[in-house]
């Protein structure tokens, strides 16, 4: 196998040879040996390049557009490359167990699945949970086995624990983070209602984008603001400055991702004694679920001249051996049960297993978000904006829901779209 480190390149492997691309990460290098040494010992020559994670998906989408894209890859942008032909249908390639290993992360609408046909696989699982430190509660006089369940839950506890004058904060809220939005509200507003997914909260049922209902987040997150509850400079605070905080014991929860398990433990090697729960819902809501992102997608180019030393490859990168050992490692959490359960069992951090994908955690379904051309303000800001202004939230938030549903039509009217991958019923 031959490692190599790219800015933007394709390899153009060529004679057997199995290129494959991967976003450079803390997980890269181990990918690259596991393959490595499969190769090796299924005789199969396999180039393996790990790209910068901020341009791949721009570097990936040139090299297949010029002819140079890898055989296999990560296609994290699946919805877009699936549609412009550069994915090759992989329902002939999974076998059954195969599909059953990954069956709750393929269910219709999905990022993966276009035209009733599967185009990548993911391997990870990010899941969310209210991320809290049991000291700063406990001298609050919390119950630290019993972290907020609602909203109005998350209001009290922030009242006591200004009350214990600890020098924490309640809450940390990162509106500076691209990710907030998408991280920290959509999973407490979408966790209530199976038909609900995030990044503007579409409704596949009913075909439109019900902004809504983040109504009792927006209301949440302005009061914690009001209240300085929340860590000071929210508008401009990112979320690693805000990790850094909870892990120096200034925050005393927040709405987390099994990512930061690695990043609170590891990377910030904090001492505070913490855990993990259920994100907190609406005070008036009944959660049916624990919303997820299913990730790390593997896919094979359509235009590939190795497409069965490919499957074989792909095959290997969403195997239990590969996942169990990356998820050892505590940094990922493997979609398949039986890589998870191995990872689980050896993992030494016990907030893994607050994390690790239980029969309530549901991969969002996919929204048309990405692929609009939205006339305006996106969503994310206007939530920011009404979140740390006074302007009527009910206002505020259907001039979002009329813009996003606006865009969408436009979208479905020129063709651009269609709703049947959008729809559980794929029709």
């Amino acid at each position: 196998m031959v490692l190599l480190a790219a800015c933007g390149s394709g390899t153009g492997a060529s004679d057997g040879t199995v290129s494959v691309w991967i976003q450079n990460g803390a997980q890269s290098k181990a990918i690259a040996t596991f393959l490595e040494q499969w190769g090796k010992d299924n005789d199969t020559e396999i180039e393996v390049t790990v790209q910068a994670s901020d341009s791949y998906l721009d570097a990936l989408q040139l090299a297949l557009k010029t002819g140079k894209g890898p055989d296999v890859f990560d296609a994290s942008n699946a919805q877009v490359l699936a549609p412009a032909g550069f994915l090759q249908p992989l329902d002939d390639v999974l076998s059954g167990d195969d599909l059953a290993a990954y069956e709750s992360a393929l269910q219709k609408p999905s990022p993966y699945i276009y035209n009733d046909k599967i185009y990548a696989v993911p391997t990870t699982a990010d899941t969310t949970r209210l991320a809290y430190n049991k000291d700063i509660f406990a001298k609050a006089g919390l119950d630290p086995k019993k972290p907020p369940a609602t909203f109005s839950e998350v209001t009290s506890a922030c009242a006591a624990i200004e009350a214990s004058d600890q020098g924490a904060y309640c809450f940390g809220l990162p509106l500076k983070w691209v990710g907030w939005a998408g991280w920290m509200l959509d999973p407490a507003i979408t966790n209530s209602d199976a038909d609900l997914t995030g990044k503007g909260i579409f409704n596949v049922e009913a075909q439109e984008y019900q902004s809504e209902k983040y109504k009792p987040g927006v209301e949440l997150y302005r009061e914690l603001i009001a209240k300085k509850w929340a860590y000071p400079g929210a508008s401009s605070l990112e979320n690693d400055a805000m990790r850094a905080a909870f892990s120096n014991g200034k925050v005393g929860m927040f709405i987390s991702t099994s990512w930061d398990v690695g990043v609170l433990n590891e990377t910030n090697a904090t001492k505070v004694d913490w855990a993990a729960a259920a994100v907190p819902a609406p005070d008036e809501a009944k959660p049916v679920r624990q919303a997820m992102n299913a990730g790390t997608p593997y896919a094979i180019n359509a235009s590939s001249g190795n497409a069965a030393d490919a499957a074989d490859v792909l095959k290997t990168l969403i195997g239990s051996d590969l996942n169990a050992k990356l998820g050892k490692t505590g940094l990922t959490f493997p979609i398949r049960k039986d890589a998870a359960a191995a990872a689980e069992a050896s993992v030494k951090w016990p907030q893994y297993s607050d994390y690790t994908p239980s029969p309530s955690d549901e991969a969002w379904f996919v929204a048309p978000t990405a692929l609009l051309n939205v006339q305006g303000e996106n969503f994310r800001d206007s939530l920011a904006r009404l979140i740390l202004g006074t302007e009527n939230i009910d206002s505020g938030l259907a001039s979002v829901a009329k813009t996003y549903n606006n865009a969408f039509k436009d979208a479905v009217d020129a063709g651009q779209i269609e709703t049947k991958n959008f729809s559980r019923a794929g029709s």
